[in-house]
C-alpha cells in the first residue's frame, strides 16, 4: 500500500514526499507539472490531471494506494486581485477536489488529507481577542478561502453519507523557497539583497510554520492508525509583522523592508490561532521562529547558487 501525493511539485508537495520516503512509508508523487528537481528513484513520479476522474481512479487502484494527501490547487493567480480565469480555477480547486473524493471512495482509500487553509475564516474581530481553533465559524472573504471553504463542505458529505475518511487541515503563512503567499514578497527578495515588501502594517499580525514542522504534521495525519478529530489547525508561531522584521533585521542586518502605504493593512481573515490540539494529540513540536525564517532565507539562497547566511 502506499501513500500519494498530489500537487507534488509544489512546495509543501515535495517536502512532504521527502519527509514520508525518509520517514520509511511507501510513497508516488503525482503533479501536473513535471518536478522541479529530480525526484528519489525508490518515489515513482506520475503526471495526471485531477480534473480527470478517470486518470485519478486509475493511479489509485494501479499504485494501491492508501492515503492521500490533496494539495493540488490554483492559489497564488487566484489570490491577485487581477486574476479572472474563474472557469479554470473552479475546474480544478472545485470540479477536481471532488474528482479525487470520489476517485478515493471508488478505489476505498482508507484516509484522504485535504490541505485546506486558515483564509477559510473571517477577520479576527469576528472572534474578538481571543485565538481560533478548529471549531470556529468558517467566513472567508477571500475567492481562495471560499474555494477551500466548499471544499470542506464537500468532503464533510463524503464522510458523512460515503464512510470515506477526509482530515481537514488548515495551514497559516508557510515558509519555505517557493511560497506563493506573501513570504515570497518579503523573506525572499530580502534573501537575494532586493528590497524586501511587507504585506501588512506593523502592528497586523499573522501566523507562520515552517514547511517542515507542516509536513512532519501531515506525515502523522495521513499514518497514524487513528486519529482523535477530522479537522486540525496547522499553525505555529503567531507574530506581529514589526516581530518579524525584527528578525528578520538581525539575520539580515543590511536588508531594507518597505512597509505598505497604508500602516493599518491586516490580513482579510483571523490573525491568532490555537495549534493546541495538534500539539497536544500528535505530540507536534515546532521549530523557533528565528529558525523557521532562517531555513526560508538559506534555501532560497542556495536555489539562487547563494551562500548561507552566518548566524
Amino acid at each position: 500500500m502506499s501513500v500519494l501525493v498530489l500537487g507534488s511539485s509544489g512546495l509543501v508537495g515535495r517536502e512532504l514526499v521527502r519527509t514520508l520516503h525518509t520517514s520509511g512509508h511507501r510513497v508516488v508523487a503525482c503533479d501536473v507539472a513535471p518536478p522541479i528537481e529530480p525526484t528519489d528513484p525508490e518515489v515513482p513520479f506520475v503526471r495526471a490531471d485531477i480534473t480527470r476522474l478517470d486518470q485519478l481512479v486509475d493511479l489509485m487502484r494501479t499504485h494501491e494506494v492508501s492515503e492521500i494527501a490533496c494539495l493540488s490547487y490554483v492559489m497564488g493567480p487566484l489570490m491577485s486581485p487581477d486574476f479572472s480565469d474563474f472557469l479554470m480555477a473552479t475546474q480544478i480547486n472545485v470540479t477536481g477536489v471532488t474528482n479525487v473524493l470520489e476517485a478515493a471512495r471508488l478505489s476505498g482509500v482508507r484516509r484522504l488529507l485535504l490541505a485546506s487553509t486558515v483564509g477559510t475564516y473571517g477577520p479576527q474581530e469576528l472572534y474578538g481577542d481571543r485565538p481560533v481553533t478548529e471549531d470556529d465559524l468558517l467566513a472567508p472573504r477571500s475567492m481562495y478561502g471560499r474555494m477551500k471553504a466548499l471544499n470542506e463542505a464537500i468532503a464533510d458529505r463524503y464522510a458523512a453519507v460515503h464512510g470515506l475518511e477526509v482530515v481537514k487541515v488548515r495551514p497559516s503563512s508557510i515558509l519555505g523557497p517557493g511560497s506563493t503567499i506573501w513570504p515570497s514578497r518579503l523573506i525572499e527578495r530580502l534573501a537575494v539583497g532586493e528590497t524586501g515588501l511587507a504585506p501588512y502594517g506593523p502592528d497586523a499580525r499573522d501566523n507562520i510554520i515552517a514547511v517542515q514542522d507542516l509536513t512532519h504534521l501531515l506525515t502523522e495525519l495521513l499514518t497514524r492508525p487513528t486519529l482523535g478529530h477530522d479537522t486540525y489547525l496547522a499553525c505555529g508561531h503567531n507574530v506581529s509583522m514589526a516581530e518579524l522584521v525584527k528578525i528578520l533585521g538581525e539575520l539580515l542586518p543590511d536588508g531594507v523592508i518597505e512597509y505598505p502605504a497604508d500602516p493599518r493593512r491586516a490580513p482579510s481573515y483571523a490573525q491568532v490561532f490555537d495549534n493546541s490540539r495538534a500539539v497536544a494529540e500528535i505530540d507536534w513540536k515546532l521549530r523557533p521562529a528565528r529558525e523557521a525564517v532562517r531555513l526560508h532565507i538559506d534555501g532560497v539562497r542556495r536555489e539562487a547558487g547563494l551562500e548561507p547566511i552566518a548566524w
